[in-house]
């Protein structure tokens, strides 16, 4: 059942939510600092902070029916990848991520493949599949940019990043235009991906709140998952 904080928050029945995994504090401080470089050259929103906007590894995110479900489910998946690490504790560990330009006018850091991300997608939505829902408003969002199965992802489930599709990153942010990001490509294209030195482990576990541009706008359930 949901604990009394929770269940304080009627009007999440009907708001996005969002289920992630947060790295360490030095690396989100890495990544803000990062947005915060990228940004001299091309705005990009939203801005990411430690308290606001946090920067996370989104594994579902959506319209749920049943809040009592998702509450249930990511304190399974809490345990889930707490016993996970006890097998592989290396699987948190970034080596190299890569910035990847995906329209219309995202930038995305991009972890080494194999995270701990993709099982705990799977995990996930397999989980609380039949509990997402579209607004009937939402039915009729612009999918320019996404592939066939993203699209019907996007009109099954709310969300384009799942099963095959499901597309483990950190969000930098947008530049809302195109056009604004052709000096941004031209630095990235100046900066091997090696030199980002960007390396972390995930730590916490997180159901938000989904804010503008799919932000990680409020932490609704702060789990540890490794210390």
């Amino acid at each position: 059942m949901l604990d009394a904080n929770f269940k304080m928050m009627p009007q999440l029945c009907n708001a996005k939510l969002g289920i992630a995994i947060i790295p360490d504090d030095v690396t989100i401080q890495e990544i803000v600092t990062l947005q915060q470089q990228l940004t001299t050259v091309c705005p990009l929103q939203p801005i990411l902070g430690k308290n606001s906007n946090l920067p996370h590894m989104t594994l579902l995110q959506g319209r749920f029916n049943d809040l009592d479900k998702v509450y249930q489910s990511i304190h399974d998946l809490q345990n889930y990848l707490q016993q996970t690490y006890l097998q592989q504790p290396e699987i948190f560990t970034f080596r190299c991520l890569q910035y990847v330009y995906k329209t219309p006018g995202w930038y995305f850091l991009q972890p080494h493949p194999h995270t701990i991300g993709d099982l705990a997608h799977q995990f996930c939505f397999k989980n609380l599949k039949d509990e997402m829902f579209l607004k009937i408003s939402e039915r009729q969002k612009d999918m320019f940019g996404y592939t066939p199965s993203e699209a019907l992802n996007y009109q099954k489930y709310g969300y384009r990043y799942i099963g095959q599709d499901f597309y483990p990153h950190f969000t930098l942010g947008q530049t809302g235009n195109r056009l604004n990001s052709v000096a941004l490509d031209k630095w990235m294209q100046s900066i091997p991906s090696q030199q980002l030195n960007i390396s972390g482990k995930f730590v916490r576990l997180t159901l938000y709140q989904v804010g503008s541009h799919g932000s990680h706008y409020k932490s609704l359930i702060d789990l540890k998952i490794y210390v």
